[in-house]
């Protein structure tokens, strides 16, 4: 019910976005999608499962191509790119903490690695998740046009990505834990 409420807002509000904050909630995204790069790069190192593996290999395809759509949507606002916000600090930080974990093979068994990279993928796809559903709902909301006309196509091509790569990844990450339980 508040997913439909959510798109009612959409078609039935305008919005007029601040764009300081804007243009550094961008930058923060951006970063997201960058540390997501590196999630990927790691994760594809520990991986043993050949769907997961093969399932990675696209993600981290697609998250690259949406490094580069950020990267051209901040350009087209006006905005420097290779500017980090304070949020966008925050999330590089983060990034790297996740990178961390995945490089941590102290005493766990490979299969515990494997579950490990999907946890930290998980957590790293729910933000990202997030920032193109705000990202859907400026683009809809807003009463700048060229604003909208900039991010409603950038939303269309990566917001579907971003569902499956969530809702695929969690699943991988519940199947794993739920086998890796299981007596053999």
């Amino acid at each position: 019910m508040a997913e439909i409420l959510e798109k009612v807002k959409d078609y039935t509000t305008s919005a007029t976005f601040k764009r300081v904050q804007l243009m550094e909630k961008l930058s923060e995204f951006l970063a997201v999608e960058k540390g997501g790069v590196k999630l990927y790069e790691a994760a594809i190192q520990v991986v043993r499962n050949p769907d997961v593996l093969n399932r990675f290999h696209v993600f981290y395809q697609q998250t690259r191509k949406h490094v580069e759509i950020l990267t051209r949507v901040i350009s087209a606002l006006g905005g420097d790119p290779m500017h980090m916000s304070p949020g966008a600090r925050i999330a590089d930080e983060k990034a790297q903490a996740l990178l961390k974990t995945m490089t941590l093979s102290d005493g766990i068994r490979p299969d515990e690695a494997e579950l490990n990279a999907i946890e930290n993928i998980v957590i790293a796809e729910t933000k990202d998740h997030a920032d193109w559903q705000l990202l859907s709902h400026i683009a809809q909301r807003s009463s700048d046009a060229m604003l909208r006309d900039i991010l409603k196509p950038a939303v269309a091509e990566v917001e579907p990505e971003e569902d499956d790569h969530l809702s695929w990844t969690k699943e991988q990450m519940a199947q794993l834990s739920l086998t890796s339980l299981m007596e053999q």
